[in-house]
Parts: C-alpha cells; structure tokens; sequence
C-alpha cells in the first residue's frame, strides 16, 4: 500500500496542493471548537466541578478527528485518509463502550466486550449495499442506526440523554444525507457539501457526549461509581 498515493473523493478538489479543499479544510474548525467547549464551558450550579472522565476523553478525541480531517483534506493522501478513518472509528468504539456502562453500570474494563457486537451490528447493517455505494457512506450506516436504537432505548425507559441522542440522530441523519450528495451535486453546487458535513457532524458529536454529563436516574447509577 502506497501511504502517499494521492486521493480524490470530493466534489470540491479539482487538483493537487495543500489548498485545494479550502472549505473542506477550514470547515474542520468545528470540531476542536466543539472539544473545547465541551471541556471549558462553564459548570450548572449544584453540579459537578469537572465532567466524569469519559466526557473528558471524548472531547479530546472530537478534538483529534479534527486534526485528522484536517490533514485528509489538505494533503488527501492514502495515509490521512486512513487517519481520519481511524480516530473516528476510535470515537464511535470508545462511545458505544460508555454508553453500556454508563447507563447500564458495567465496569469500565467491560467496554471491550461491546466491540465483537458493534461489529458484528455493522456487518448486519452493511449487507444489502455494495462497499462503494452511497458515494462512499456505507460505513456511518452502523453508526446512525445504532444512535437511533440508542436514543429510543433511553426515551422509552426515560433516562438522561435520549433527547440530545435524539437530537443528534437527527443531525447526522441530515449531515449523512449532504455527504451521499457531494458527488451528486458537483454540477449544480461546485463547492460540494462535504464541508457541512464537518460542520452538523461536530454539532453531532458535541450532543452524544453531552448526554453522559449527567448523573443516570436509575439504580445503575449507583453501579456506576467507577466512572464517575
């Protein structure tokens, strides 16, 4: 595999250079704005003085795939691309782990036990369609589907969260819809949409964290101590 072999999957690159995706480029300022926000924005009154650990790390990680985008875009090589890819699969890994013991007072160490099922979920969810479908969106497919599980289980049990899992579903589910369309659109919108991608996916990932800081209103909570 060729690391530096160049990459062109976006209606906004016409050509090589560090400045050919500007707003595919500036756009991922989203995302370390997110991660900041999330880690300094300033505490309700009565609650705690710092996030539970897990938000804290999930903001740093929002913070990273930002970087990475970032670098996928400016230099749109194999190797960035395969950086981007990987601190978002880190961040959706790592989330899926939390949830479950968050809400369900697993032991941290347990997380790991949820990576075969994700898995395992994303090849169920992958299967109708061929790997290049969707100009290249099949793997957010697991992701959505898994969000919009999620958000309904703590709607429907009436537990912390499921409004921002709901709301952030929703988001997603319009920011996937503008990635599917890049290609589609070149003709009629040069510019592409991939870069509202990066702007409604950081809003995206700002609200799924956002719905573990809080206690769980349920007995789990008090299973949960370890990683509070």
């Amino acid at each position: 595999m060729d690391l530096s072999a160049p990459v062109d999957l976006y209606c906004e690159r016409l050509g090589p250079g560090l400045f050919a995706e500007p707003l595919n480029a500036l756009s991922n300022l989203a995302f370390p704005g997110a991660s900041l926000w999330l880690l300094l924005r300033p505490r309700a009154p009565g609650s705690p003085k710092a996030s539970p650990w897990y938000v804290r790390v999930l903001a740093a990680l929002i913070f990273l795939i930002g970087l990475a985008s970032l670098s996928f875009h400016m230099f749109a090589t194999v190797g960035t691309e395969i950086l981007d890819v990987l601190f978002i699969a880190l961040f959706i890994y790592f989330f899926v782990g939390c949830f479950f013991c968050h809400h369900f007072g697993w032991p941290w160490w347990t997380a790991v036990l949820t990576l075969p099922g994700f898995l395992a979920f994303s090849k169920l969810v992958e299967m109708p369609f061929a790997a290049n479908a969707l100009n290249g969106s099949v793997g957010y497919l697991p992701p959505i589907a898994a969000l919009l599980l999620m958000a309904l289980f703590l709607l429907i049990t009436k537990r912390s969260g499921g409004g921002k899992l709901a709301a952030a579903a929703v988001i997603f589910l319009i920011s996937l819809t503008l990635r599917t369309m890049d290609q589609a659109w070149c003709l009629s919108l040069p510019i592409g949409t991939h870069w509202l991608w990066h702007c409604l996916n950081a809003a995206t990932l700002a609200l799924v964290t956002l719905s573990f800081d809080r206690p769980v209103a349920t007995t789990a909570a008090s299973t949960s101590g370890a990683w509070n």
